[in-house]
């Protein structure tokens, strides 16, 4: 058996055992179980060359049970094992709340997300793909406020909406394929007309999930109203998945398709970007914010992806890890902060928090600074080479760009003295310091955030070769 299917069954199996188990004793169990697909992903990482497995399965319609790592599979792998260890220490933290189910949901969502980027056939991809979807349902809907069903179901019904539209193409590469692994569909005679109208279903499918505007709208109220921490996975696994699949099929499948739409992707790109940022400054809302935010990132990778520039694609691909770190550890700080004093950012609410909560307010700002791409942190090598890049391609957007990048720091920086600076709401109860659970759990992902930051070139080193047998050129 390959050491790629125990990678996503794991953490699968670890569901289904925490399901059985109750309080304290489901939640080591599920930290277990995550520490332990950590490590399995970290050891598949340095044996990844030889674990590709391919088996027959649906011959009829020429689909594969094939899965594969190549450098953008094992840099999302491990980001996204890192994220869930993560969360999974964050919920040994007595005021997280949430549901009883939170954490068989988070291995089940993981495990269905790692298979999701390690399928390498486009139907087993779309199963596990529409497969997410489930588990992270019930973690927006068992748990948070009065308007989590809502949410939910808002979710829900954007997210099935993309994958219907998925599945149509799928089923016309099915007609007119000999087989459905990426390599094989790559390799497909498609007329210039049918790769336009296929990449604009796939682009579709996955702008929903990225996500760009204007099909954002489940993003901010999930992020909202969910139960706590599940945003940490909404944002970490599922935004990537979005970028994800415009690699393997927008840019792998219908590259002619790509080249003819790359103008106006990368218009959507720079309005996502600028409204994202907007927004984020407008929100009185502190998880809003954070989901906006993720917006604008989303925005920033497809204009680098879409560029075609060999820096920019780079630059792209390590953003999804980048923006999984820092957004993960920015809403575990705002979750926290919510906990202690809700979700509104006005000043007579919160005020002074730095002062009873230090080390929450150093946890925010660095991972805030993060966000707005300070130099040493994951996300600044990435921008940078997206921008570079773009640059050369569109100079033009690129300008309109970088009015997310001083949005972001209006954003960061105003929230945090809204929150964490000034003199102390003396009306409010006592807050106290988050503790050693919680310290872990961001520290763990702040110090990935400046080892990245301060050492970028593993994670650009691999994923260059995916981006290198991209073969797009720009067009319109």
């Amino acid at each position: 058996m390959s050491w790629l299917i125990v990678l996503g069954a794991l953490p699968l199996c670890g569901g289904v055992v925490t399901g059985l188990l109750r309080g304290l004793a489901r939640n080591i169990a599920g930290l277990g179980f995550a520490l332990a697909t950590l490590g399995v992903a970290i050891f598949v990482a340095t044996i990844r060359d030889t674990q590709a497995i391919a088996y027959s399965w649906i011959p009829q319609v020429g689909a594969w049970f094939a899965l594969r790592m190549d450098g953008l599979t094992t840099l999302l792998v491990l980001v996204s094992a890192l994220l869930v260890v993560a969360v999974a220490i964050a919920k040994l933290v007595p005021d997280v709340g949430g549901s009883q189910t939170f954490i068989p949901l988070a291995l089940a969502l993981e495990g269905l997300a790692l298979f999701t980027f390690l399928s390498d056939d486009a139907l087993l991809f779309f199963l596990f793909f529409e497969a997410t979807l489930v588990p992270m349902y019930f973690l927006i809907a068992a748990g948070g406020d009065a308007k989590r069903s809502s949410s939910a179901l808002k979710f829900l019904l954007y997210s099935l909406a993309g994958g219907l539209v998925l599945l149509g193409g799928i089923v016309y590469l099915m007609v007119v394929g000999n087989g459905l692994r990426f390599a094989d569909l790559a390799n497909l005679s498609l007329t210039p007309a049918v790769q336009q109208v296929l990449f604009v279903v796939f682009f579709i499918a996955f702008a929903v999930k990225a996500p760009l505007v204007p099909l954002h709208p489940w993003l901010p109220d999930a992020v909202e109203h969910g139960q706590p921490v599940s945003s940490v996975l909404l944002v970490g696994l599922l935004d990537g998945i979005g970028l994800y699949g415009m690699v393997r099929f927008c840019l792998g499948v219908t590259p002619a398709g790509a080249s003819w739409a790359s103008q106006v992707v990368e218009i959507v790109a720079v309005v996502s970007v600028v409204y994202g940022a907007l927004a984020a400054v407008a929100s009185p809302s502190l998880m809003r914010l954070v989901a906006y935010a993720s917006i604008s990132h989303a925005g920033f990778m497809v204009l680098g992806l879409f560029a075609f520039q060999a820096a920019s694609m780079v630059g792209a691909m390590t953003y999804v890890a980048a923006h999984a770190l820092s957004a993960g550890a920015l809403l575990l700080a705002a979750e926290w902060v919510v906990a202690r004093r809700g979700d509104v950012m006005a000043q007579n609410t919160f005020g002074g928090l730095a002062r009873s909560a230090p080390v929450l307010a150093g946890g925010f700002l660095i991972a805030g600074l993060a966000t707005l791409a300070l130099p040493g942190t994951a996300n600044f090598a990435a921008e940078l080479a997206v921008i570079v890049g773009a640059w050369a391609a569109h100079p033009v957007i690129t300008v309109v760009a970088l009015i997310g990048v001083l949005a972001a720091g209006v954003y960061v920086l105003w929230a945090y003295q809204r929150i964490f600076t000034g003199p102390l709401d003396e009306s409010a109860e006592p807050t106290r310091d988050i503790g050693g659970a919680a310290r872990v759990a961001i520290g763990l992902l702040l110090v990935a955030i400046l080892a990245f930051g301060f050492y970028p070139a593993p994670a650009q080193q691999l994923v260059t070769p995916v981006a290198s047998a991209i073969q797009v050129q720009p067009g319109g």
